[in-house]
């Protein structure tokens, strides 16, 4: 008897501790203190829930609860990935509960970043309702993941669509396909993605520069007030929009499914090609809204995929990017940010360098200008006076020469005057002496 009672509370021990550990497992809340972001993946409209496991090994740092329909949807869950997710919740986003039953809204998860990848179910207008009271409270982000209009694909693109208006961004997805004849994965269809966001969002393409997207559609531009749509093109991206993933530019857009079975591209035509946004991303309110024309999980194949056809991917490192941005966490992209501003700076402090630089050189070229200037000036009146005392030497020497032959002259005329002078002495003396010769004679 006492070894039965003994038996029973053991095993009501262990049942107990079981119940604890399944609890701490799929029904734990977010201790906030210990954790670094909350992510609610939605599972509850049909979306498939393939890479949600690798999507858990990648957020480590991070706790990531998925929304289910019923109890009986955790079946669908492989065992890897029912082990690594942090915890499930039941219901609709209007009517959310525990596994205890507890009633919890996003916000009371502190739920960081909700993603809805590629929904095949519609939401009722109290679960977007309570969707955007969600993002007014708590001014986080919402991912939200659509498809091409591949059958049946436009169903996901009215469903994205209809939540994106609700939210008030701008951001859409057109009901076309797209193809890449070149940047593939052994198939036009299966598109491979170029990571290059913005200089404002550079961190985002930290390891990151190819994506798969199996089958993607295209992100086109809405206008609410007038209902208009416009393509959004790589040196056209309107205000406000960021393009953080894109097509190469041998991208073509498609029309697999044209009236009367589906809708034509309001943005996009079939034939057009280009390069075309993929993943985008706008803030509207508090709230960052990202949206991409593939889903980082589930679908036929899933953007976080490292692999495909043996095309090697960045869909891991991608994804844990853009869960980093979006939920303000950063982790190891805070000293990207970092390392970035202090290239950024160093290039700005070289640009400066190699402008003074540059401007020392004008500087000197002028002063050597001007110097070679007065040089040839300074030359230029050094000839004139070495010509001019050339000159005055020239007229001394005219005039030395002809000094001289002017005295030589005088002195010729000297001679002869003196000569004359004396034969006319001569004759005067002899005259005298004649005189006074006669004058002794008459006597």
């Amino acid at each position: 008897m006492v070894r039965s009672s003994f038996r029973l509370v053991v095993s009501l021990a262990l049942i107990l501790a079981l119940a604890a550990t399944v609890l701490s497992i799929y029904g734990a809340l977010p201790a906030r203190s210990a954790v670094g972001y909350v992510v609610v993946v939605d599972l509850a409209h049909g979306e498939s829930p393939k890479g949600l496991d690798i999507l858990a090994k990648t957020l480590y740092d991070g706790e990531v609860y998925v929304l289910l329909s019923s109890e009986k949807d955790l079946a669908k869950l492989d065992p890897v990935s029912r082990s690594l997710i942090s915890g499930y919740l039941i219901g609709t986003f209007d009517k959310m509960t525990t596994p205890d039953g507890k009633t919890v809204t996003l916000t009371s998860l502190l739920t960081d970043l909700l993603i809805i990848p590629q929904p095949t179910k519609e939401f009722t207008a109290e679960e977007i309702q309570a969707i955007k009271n969600y993002l007014d409270t708590r001014g986080k982000a919402i991912w939200l993941a659509g498809d091409s209009d591949y059958p049946p694909g436009e169903t996901s693109i009215a469903i994205v669509n209809k939540i994106l208006e609700a939210l008030g961004s701008n951001l859409a997805l057109d009901y076309v396909s797209l193809e890449d004849p070149v940047s593939n994965a052994q198939a036009p269809y299966r598109v491979v993605a170029l990571v290059k966001p913005p200089q404002s969002l550079s961190f985002l393409g930290f390891g990151a520069e190819k994506i798969l997207m199996h089958g993607p559609g295209v992100v086109a531009y809405r206008d609410l007030a007038t209902g208009s749509w416009s393509a959004i093109k790589p040196d056209n991206v309107p205000r406000g929009i960021s393009v953080i993933a894109w097509s190469s530019p041998n991208g073509k857009i498609v029309e697999n499914t044209a009236p009367p079975r589906g809708l034509l591209g309001q943005a996009y035509t079939a034939g057009d090609t280009g390069s075309f946004p993929m993943v985008a991303a706008q803030v509207v309110g508090n709230a960052t809204i990202i949206v991409s024309s593939e889903s980082p999980i589930g679908d036929y194949q899933p953007g976080i995929t490292a692999q495909y056809y043996g095309v090697m991917l960045d869909g891991p490192r991608f994804v844990r990017n853009m869960v980093l941005w979006a939920t303000g966490y950063m982790g190891e992209l805070k000293y990207v940010v970092s390392t970035e501003k202090r290239v950024r700076d160093l290039e700005a402090s070289l640009s400066n360098a190699m402008s003074m630089i540059k401007d020392l050189d004008s500087k000197i070229s002028q002063l050597s200008g001007q110097l070679s200037s007065q040089a040839n000036q300074l030359g230029s009146r050094i000839n004139d006076v070495s010509n001019k005392v050339s000159s005055l030497e020239n007229r001394v020497n005219s005039l030395s020469s002809d000094l001289s032959n002017s005295v030589n002259s005088l002195d010729s005329k000297i001679s002869g005057s003196l000569n004359m002078i004396y034969a006319a002495l001569g004759l005067a003396v002899i005259g005298l002496i004649a005189g006074a010769v006669a004058l002794i004679r008459s006597r």
